[in-house]
């Protein structure tokens, strides 16, 4: 079921968005010409930017007391990637076993450290969000005037107390929890994955040289803006983006990857179509525009897990 029903989710978001266009049209937008030289230019910053994810991790990882190649690295989130093509989020689960699993550590710390990185990529795409906000106002105030109801609904939550009244209720049953069943066996081994799986988040302030994952975090962004800006020059209608206009693109289809729909399809459409609208690119080369993207990416991504799992078989076949 978690498999097959975002599948599904995808796919109606996809044909939906296929009804609202001429297939016979988007062929013809298509034989226009793709320039592969971008294509080639985009997909190695795309490797560049998984390798520099491996790194930025593998400072993290070196805080448990071991130290990965980067190769190693390299292939846990190649696998990552590649597995969440099938199974939305089992790549993450995968790559921290992976790793868990040639090194030696706890697999619950090791989640820790991946989660944490999330939380860093969180803050990232918010701070990335407001740029885009600032350099391209007049778009998003045009996005929540046609949204009202959506925007207007999030901020009534946010502000209503019986939302955090709610939250300290949660805090208070969870502190009685504790104090009632601290003996208890079960509570005992939840608490202790639970504690692992902190330790595994907090391997963020006992990281020697904070400047150096700065470094690595913003050249990891970095790398992401441009293999998403240099999709632009795949066809000649969007070539002509500006990078402000560029990156609300950008952060658009980054969004959309909340969705847990494999590779963020339909959803990663839909947003990236609709961005592409705000600056009068037309529906038909719009979804050209994603469709012709969104399969050479995932494609290049598919290669990447599948190199992962042959050296995963590889290393198996040599240990026995």
């Amino acid at each position: 079921m978690k498999v097959v029903l975002p599948l599904l989710f995808g796919v109606g978001i996809f044909w939906f968005l296929m009804s609202k266009v001429d297939y016979a049209q988007v062929k013809a937008v298509i034989e226009r010409g793709i320039s592969w030289t971008w294509v080639a230019i985009s997909l190695s910053i795309g490797l560049l930017s998984h390798i520099a994810r491996g790194l930025r991790w593998r400072q993290q990882i070196r805080t448990l007391g071991v130290d990965p190649s980067v190769h190693d690295m390299s292939v846990a989130v190649f696998g990552n990637y590649g597995l969440n093509l099938i199974f939305p989020r089992l790549g993450e689960v995968w790559r921290c076993n992976y790793i868990a699993q040639t090194y030696g550590t706890s697999f619950t710390t090791t989640l820790g450290t991946m989660i944490s990185e999330r939380i860093v990529d969180m803050l990232m795409s918010l701070l990335i969000a407001l740029v885009a906000f600032l350099c391209e106002s007049h778009v998003f105030f045009r996005l929540i005037a046609d949204n009202g109801g959506l925007g207007g609904g999030l901020i009534e939550a946010l502000t209503s107390p019986q939302t955090y009244v709610v939250i300290a209720v949660v805090v208070v049953l969870v502190l009685i929890c504790r104090r009632l069943f601290a003996e208890n066996r079960m509570y005992r081994y939840v608490f202790g994955l639970v504690k692992n799986v902190w330790t595994g988040i907090m391997s963020l302030k006992d990281l020697p040289n904070k400047w150096e994952y700065l470094q690595y975090t913003l050249l990891l962004w970095g790398l992401y803006y441009l293999n998403s800006y240099t999709g632009l020059f795949f066809f000649d209608f969007t070539s002509s983006l500006s990078p402000t206009q560029a990156l609300l693109v950008f952060i658009m289809g980054s969004m959309s990857l909340i969705v847990p729909v494999q590779g963020g399809l339909g959803a990663w459409h839909a947003m990236v179509i609709f961005a592409l609208g705000c600056y009068g690119i037309g529906t038909t080369e719009a979804f050209s525009f994603a469709m012709v993207h969104w399969l050479i990416q995932e494609g290049f991504v598919l290669l990447l897990g599948l190199y992962a799992l042959v050296v995963v078989a590889f290393r198996k076949n040599t240990k026995i």
